[in-house]
């Protein structure tokens, strides 16, 4: 692979994954997700709050920012 088309490359694989991301969040019913209740409702929350904190640990420790 030419080390020219790596930068377009990656710049479209992170362009798809986003437009990905946000279909799957889009496809979500929130009436079914109200129905799941409080608890399973805070799990979500709680999970994603803990994924976001790994995440931005990361980042600062590769120092990617």
């Amino acid at each position: 692979m030419p080390t020219i088309a790596i930068g377009p490359i990656g710049h479209t694989a992170t362009f798809l994954t986003v437009v990905s991301m946000a279909a799957l969040g889009l496809g979500v019913d929130i009436r079914t997700v109200a129905k799941a209740g409080g608890r399973v409702t805070l799990a979500v929350v709680l999970s994603l709050l803990c994924l976001g904190g790994i995440s931005l640990m990361l980042i600062c420790m590769l120092k990617l920012s």
